[in-house]
This record gives structure tokens, C-alpha cells and sequence, in this order.
């Protein structure tokens, strides 16, 4: 069962906006990319309605694709739990937590990890303060990117399925040091937030991808079907829950074939007034990763 709380937990959205705090880690990304030689291309929504849909990505140059995926969770006091056998995860205060659906087929997770498993480079990235005042602070002296958890969507992926854990429902809980995603508090490894421009040098070097490339085959990496790992009856769900648990995905998810055709003719739309295909791939990408809140952002090698 997840973990309850047993206080009003204090919500981030109404603390601090989720656009400011994806600015500001957005910048200090920029920062860090350039500070090591390489060239960010956020992607922005607005160049859409351009006349000629064009970005200022040299698509021609070995690069790399990186999501920011960017929570605002809830702050909590402390944990209640419906099984008291189970100890809750040792996290001192404060913490935080956040939820995410790694069932749901083409949903924010599965997507984000399919873009992963295309080799883009993708982060949850959550604030590890609540206040706007905080937010402010850390800004000016730019350590918004410092003062947040980074994670892989593949990070929490292996090690639910390590554990045998169905897809679902579950919570992210963080502290300042320590990281789990419950309900069995299952430990997870952070990425280090001063090491995200060094990964994606590291990936433009290993690989050697055009950015062109790189971004066409994220793009057909979202049409992939990942396996859901389905409930069983020892997690304590009856025998009509399992066989109603593909029904109701169904019932409130689009169907393959209208999620394919949907992402083709958006692509479609775009290469009729793309100055490159290359542009028009980067703009179907980008526009559904900003749906789900997630920033694109193309890193290529400067000059």
C-alpha cells in the first residue's frame, strides 16, 4: 500500500510555479553545457507559429538530446502507513515527494523512458526546497540545478522490476541526501546535478551521431510498446482487479493506432513548412515532450 500522510502535506504548485522553477534549471543547464564547449537549442513552443519552422540547431554536427522532466511535488512532516510491520524509508526533514504512472502506455514515464532507451539524455528533476522566497535565493546565486534531485526514468524502471513490482502508481520520497520510490521503500541512485553537461559531451563522444540522427531515432523510439508489468494476486488485488487492469487502461488511454497516427500527422504538419526535416523531426519531439511537461533541449559541438 503506499504510504499515507498523516499531515496536510504542503503543495509545491502552491508555493512555487513549476514554469519558474523549469527556468531557472533550464538556464543554469545552458550554463553548464556552454561552460564545457557545447551549444543548447532549447526547444520553445512559441517558433511553432513562425511562418518557416525553423531552429537554430546545427543538426549537421555530432550532439545529443536532453528532457528535463520537472516535478513540483508535496513537502511532508512525517509518514503513516497502513501496514505498521513495515518500517517507513529513513529520510530526515524535510522531504518531499512526488507521484508518477509507469503503466500507463505512452503516458509522461513511459515516453521519458522510451527517449532514454533511444539514448537521449532524461532527467526528473524536483526541487529540494518549497518556498518561492528559497527559489529566489537559489536563482540569483544560480544553484537551483544544485539544490534539486536529478533522476533516470531508467534508475527507477530497473530497480522496480528488480524488486518484482507491478507498474502503477507510485511516489518518489527524497530528503536531502537519500532518495525511494515506495510503497515497499525501494532506494534509488541520484544523479549528480554538476555532471549533467559531462554526460552529454561523454554521449556526443561515445556515439558520434549527427544530431539529425539523434533526434530521428528518439522519434521512432516513442512509437516502441514497452511491456507493463501487471499486477499479481500475492500484491493483494483480487482476481477481477488483474483482469480488469488492462480494461481500464484501455478505457481511458487512446489506442496505439490513434497515438501513431496523431504523432505522423503532427509530423506531417511540420515538414510542410519546415526549412529542414531535421526541423520538423526536432518540433514533433519537442511539442510532445512539452505536452507532458517535459523540456527538449539539442546539444551540439560549438564552433
Amino acid at each position: 500500500m503506499l504510504a499515507k500522510v498523516a499531515q496536510v502535506p504542503v503543495d509545491l504548485h502552491n508555493r512555487l510555479s513549476e514554469f519558474s522553477y523549469g527556468y531557472g534549471v533550464t538556464r543554469e543547464v545552458e550554463r553548464q553545457l556552454a561552460s564545457i564547449g557545447l551549444q543548447p537549442t532549447p526547444f520553445l513552443p512559441s517558433l511553432l507559429h513562425e511562418a518557416v519552422l525553423g531552429f537554430d540547431v546545427k543538426f549537421d554536427r555530432p550532439g545529443a538530446a536532453l528532457l528535463l522532466q520537472f516535478k513540483l511535488g508535496e513537502a511532508l512532516q512525517r509518514f503513516r502507513r497502513d501496514d505498521t510491520s513495515k518500517p517507513p524509508p529513513p529520510l530526515e526533514k524535510p522531504f518531499w515527494r512526488f507521484s508518477i504512472d509507469t503503466a500507463e502506455q505512452d503516458g509522461q514515464f513511459d515516453l521519458l523512458l522510451k527517449a532514454e532507451q533511444a539514448q537521449a539524455e532524461v532527467y526528473y528533476v524536483a526541487p529540494r526546497f518549497t518556498t518561492w522566497d528559497t527559489y529566489v535565493s537559489e536563482f540569483q546565486s544560480e544553484r537551483v540545478l544544485y539544490e534539486s534531485l536529478l533522476l533516470h526514468p531508467s534508475e527507477i524502471e530497473a530497480k522496480l522490476a528488480q524488486q518484482g513490482v507491478a507498474d502503477g502508481w507510485h511516489r518518489i520520497v527524497y530528503d536531502q541526501s537519500s532518495v525511494f520510490v515506495c510503497s515497499e521503500p525501494i532506494p534509488l541512485s541520484e544523479q549528480n546535478s554538476g555532471n549533467v553537461a559531462s554526460a552529454i559531451r561523454e554521449k556526443i563522444n561515445e556515439r558520434g551521431e549527427r544530431a539529425d540522427v539523434v533526434v530521428k531515432e528518439i522519434l521512432a523510439g516513442l512509437d516502441h510498446i514497452r511491456e507493463i508489468r501487471r499486477p499479481i494476486a500475492s500484491d493483494g488485488v483480487t482476481p477481477d482487479d488483474l483482469a480488469r487492469y488492462p480494461a481500464l487502461a484501455a478505457e481511458f488511454s487512446p489506442s496505439r493506432d490513434q497515438i501513431a497516427a496523431g504523432r505522423g500527422r503532427r509530423l506531417e504538419a511540420f515538414r510542410t513548412k519546415a526549412a529542414t526535416e531535421a526541423d520538423a523531426m526536432f518540433a514533433a519531439v519537442g511539442l510532445e515532450m512539452w505536452a507532458i511537461g517535459a523540456q527538449l533541449i539539442a546539444v551540439t559541438l560549438r564552433d
